[in-house]
């Protein structure tokens, strides 16, 4: 009798045990629960598999069921479409029912992992049509780019920017070459004028240093003082005319008699100027001035020979 109450409790505890364990996995794999089906149009199956998960912000509300190919009779391109299994209230008890123009997003499950999960994005609040998606209706799906994706488009872009940067170095390069080229070639050929007309000039130099030492060192200090007043008068002028502009009509006067006597001067040491450089002894003996109201250099036949 005791070995048989023995035996019916040890049962016992087993059968609970078996059904604790069928009532939990029955709890988490969802059996009974109630869903209906929604489909989803993918330009590429990649990663799409018949378990990926779907996704309303953050929360699993389905999976895909199968995946199956489909031809458009008209254009001949081949999309996806893939059947989701969704949940038709939260556990709360809360209907779920998704707004006309929900979209999906295909996103990697993780950055080492070909497997995508699909994340439903909902319409704004003022696209909302108030039409709720009913069982068999299709939603439209966009792909996101994985970030190694973008940095490796990134990257290629960079690289194609450079290689542009130095193919246009290069071809600058090339022109500033044939540039050197040329102007190498043109300094070559006026190299020997250059040379001739330096050497001249130094012939040149030395005849007038020549000249220079020559001539009487009383004459050169009168020279030097001539040259300092003129410095002087050109100096007054200057002043004058940068004051023309605030000057009254009774100073203009004073002006025109300024410039009429600069002009003189400058007719004097051009005529000087002009008789050194035909007969330098006139250093020695001397130039006749010319008379004060002439209008015009004298003519070197018109000068008087002491």
């Amino acid at each position: 009798m005791d070995s048989t109450r023995q035996d019916f409790i040890v049962g016992l505890v087993i059968v609970g045990a078996i059904a604790v364990v069928v009532g939990a996995l029955l709890a988490t794999s969802g059996w009974g629960e109630r869903r209906y089906d929604l489909y989803l149009r993918a330009a590429s199956a990649d990663g799409l598999t018949a378990d990926s998960k779907v996704l309303l912000q953050g929360l699993e509300v389905g999976r895909v069921n199968r995946v199956v190919p489909r031809v458009d009779s008209a254009t001949r391109t081949v999309s996806f479409i893939a059947r989701l299994s969704m949940i038709e209230r939260f556990s709360g008890g809360v209907d779920l029912r998704l707004p006309a123009g929900t979209r999906g997003e295909l996103e990697p499950a993780n950055q080492f992992s070909p497997a995508v999960l699909i994340r439903l994005v909902l319409p704004d609040s003022s696209r909302r049509t108030g039409r709720l998606l009913t069982e068999g209706d299709t939603i439209e799906t966009t792909r996101k780019v994985p970030v190694l994706d973008q940095v490796a488009e990134v990257a290629q872009h960079l690289s194609t920017e450079v290689e542009e940067v130095l193919h246009r170095t290069h071809q600058t390069m090339e022109h500033v070459d044939v540039i050197l080229a040329q102007a190498n070639s043109v300094l070559k050929d006026v190299r020997p004028s250059i040379e001739t007309t330096l050497a001249d000039l130094s012939t040149t130099m030395g005849r007038v240093n020549k000249l220079v030492q020559r001539l009487d060192p009383g004459l050169a200090d009168s020279v030097s003082s001539a040259l300092a007043v003129s410095n002087r008068v050109l100096l007054r002028v200057d002043s004058l005319a940068a004051q023309a502009s605030q000057m009254t009509s009774e100073n203009r006067e004073d002006v025109r008699t300024a410039v009429a006597n600069l002009t003189q001067l400058t007719r004097q040491l051009n005529h000087l100027a002009e008789e050194v450089s035909r007969r330098p002894y006139r250093l020695l003996t001397g130039v006749k001035p010319l008379a004060a109201d002439s209008g015009r250099a004298a003519d070197p036949k018109d000068s008087v020979h002491p």
